[in-house]
């Protein structure tokens, strides 16, 4: 891994993402740049208010992510570049993560709710959605540890790509006791495709070089079963894979109350293959 990119809007959650970041960044000797995108203040009424300049917001925010940066060296013993753009967040850490050729993107997540967008915040929906690269979403209060349990939620009716799984093999390659659980969940009665065995059977040779077993679940809710086998043992991260109609699509990118499949303490690791 060359480089990670971390957005930050200097809340709790983007701060503990950004040392989450760090941690690994050290573990895989990656370069971390921190990204603020910020908007320009727009006038929403004739109630007087003090107007700020570009540059004197521009030099804030800049000082802001410096002092930021700077912590972060001070703790992890990295090198720590900066960023400050003016644009929509989620635009922005999308097209400054291809201008760097970041290998993996780093964002936070707020506390618990039941809709997507109010979990983890609608820009880190929207990175989640747009990237080309994996993202990374951190709970508020995860603090980095090495990845021991890591479950994988698929349904198997698709081919992977070996790009697609590139970044897990970097990361559990710096992570000796990585076990991954590939998870499925089928509903009672329900039998496995054609196309869902094959993309099953594609799958092991993909991921030889990680220790890996199966599990197959039972339970007329996908989400629900999910989010009780996870409850039920501890996991350090859960791994899905964002691919154009498939089962991701249907979980994240339909109704906005549609709930999480997921407890919120645990990150999520988006693999890109789209």
């Amino acid at each position: 891994m060359n480089a990670i990119l971390v957005a930050t809007d200097f809340s709790n959650p983007s701060r503990g993402a950004a040392a989450y970041a760090a941690a690994l960044a050290k573990l895989n000797g990656a370069t971390l740049t921190l990204l603020h995108a910020y908007l320009l203040p727009t006038p929403v009424s004739e109630v007087p208010y003090v107007m700020v300049s570009v540059e004197e917001l521009q030099k804030d925010n800049e000082k802001l992510v410096k002092e930021m940066a700077e912590g972060l060296e001070n703790q992890y013993d990295i090198k720590v570049q900066t960023l400050v753009t003016i644009g929509l967040p989620a635009d922005e850490v999308v097209y400054q993560a291809t201008e760097i050729g970041a290998d993996l993107v780093v964002t936070g997540m707020r506390g618990v709710t039941n809709t997507l967008d109010k979990l983890i915040g609608s820009t880190t929906a929207a990175i989640m959605r747009k990237s080309t690269v994996p993202v990374l979403v951190v709970p508020e209060q995860s603090v980095y540890a090495p990845w021991k349990q890591v479950v994988y939620a698929t349904d198997f009716s698709y081919t992977m790509n070996l790009r697609c799984l590139k970044m897990l093999k970097v990361l559990s390659g710096n992570q000796p006791d990585m076990h991954m659980k590939i998870v499925y969940v089928q509903r009672p009665g329900e039998i496995m495709s054609a196309e869902q065995i094959a993309g099953k059977v594609r799958l092991d040779p993909m991921l030889e070089t990680i220790p890996h077993s199966y599990l197959d679940l039972e339970h007329v809710s996908v989400e629900e079963s999910l989010k009780q086998y996870l409850h039920d043992h501890p996991t350090d991260v859960l791994v899905m894979v964002a691919h154009k109609h498939s089962w991701w699509e249907r979980l994240f990118s339909g109704s906005h109350t549609r709930e999480m499949v997921y407890q919120s303490e645990i990150p999520l690791l988006v693999l890109q293959d789209k």
